[in-house]
């Protein structure tokens, strides 16, 4: 995943690079509202892709989606540069909308089939952004032109079909992990039946050991004593890329902490008595920390 997440990279390094310098190149060519429209176009498809693939690498929302924001701001300011003001404002608003629209997508699909989604994603910009730099040629070239009539749109159409057809195939196969699709019933039955508890609140720097299973957590209910500094040893045999891989307690300040195969040494002091809940990174499997 890591290495067709550099070569989507290196694309949209490419062709949205090629694209602002055929603006730059061709200024005074381009008058306002072409030039805004491409500005735009560019903008927004970088933001979206770039933000899709930080987020699958990354899944941490804060930084992802920060990232994202500035890659599509920058983005949309260099592709309006050259034609004007407006043009500036405009791609920037888009980048920004499209980087933080890409980051969420990316940080949700790491839990699903993310090959496949960000395929299809890249697949969407190379169609785009090729459409952007025939554009820019057919405007700024009198020599070069395209007669759009002769794209058929039904071979849209069909291709739209395919598609289609193409994702109801994923889903009923289950090709693609769909979060929730027949699993919250199943889990939380079984859940209910591997319930376990840890009493560790005569301890005063406690050491927890939690397993990660394809059920959910054991133990997922865990008792502390207030001000005592808690240590999890979170042991994680799971090599698929589920939400599971994913592990948080946000009354804690434990966000979205990537659990790799083996084990991950967390630690927190719970300041404060009450029940808190740990769970995957969806929410769709959880635990109890009660603290006394």
């Amino acid at each position: 995943m890591i290495i067709f997440s550099i070569i989507s990279a290196v694309f949209v390094a490419v062709g949205t690079g090629y694209s602002i310098y055929l603006v730059y190149h061709n200024k005074n060519k381009l008058n306002n509202t072409p030039g805004i429209m491409i500005s735009m176009v560019i903008a927004v498809i970088t933001g979206l892709l770039s933000g899709s693939i930080i987020g699958i690498v990354s899944g941490e929302t804060f930084l992802v989606v920060g990232v994202s924001m500035i890659i599509g701001f920058v983005v949309g300011f260099l592709a309006g540069h050259p034609i004007g003001i407006l043009a500036i404002l405009m791609g920037s608003i888009s980048g920004l909308m499209g980087g933080i629209n890409g980051a969420i997508l990316g940080v949700f699909l790491q839990f699903i089939n993310p090959t496949i989604l960000l395929g299809i994603l890249l697949g969407f910009y190379i169609v785009i952004i090729t459409f952007v730099i025939v554009y820019i040629h057919v405007a700024t070239n009198h020599k070069f032109s395209i007669n759009t009539e002769e794209l058929s749109p039904f071979a849209i159409i069909a291709g739209g079909v395919v598609l289609v057809s193409l994702f109801l195939f994923m889903y009923g196969s289950d090709m693609v992990k769909i979060p929730g699709k027949n699993e919250p019933a199943q889990a939380t039955s079984n859940q209910e039946a591997t319930k376990t508890e840890v009493d560790v609140t005569k301890e005063s720097a406690p050491k927890v050991k939690l397993l990660v299973t394809e059920k959910g957590y054991s133990p997922d209910v865990i008792r502390v004593k207030k001000g005592a500094l808690v240590e999890l040893e979170i042991e994680n045999p799971l090599e698929n890329n589920s939400c599971l891989s994913t592990f948080m307690i946000p009354d804690f300040n434990i966000n979205n902490v990537n659990l790799k195969v083996g084990t991950t040494k967390l630690s927190f002091t719970p300041d404060k008595s009450g029940e808190y809940t740990f769970s995957c990174g969806m929410k769709m499997f959880k635990g109890t920390i009660i603290v006394e």
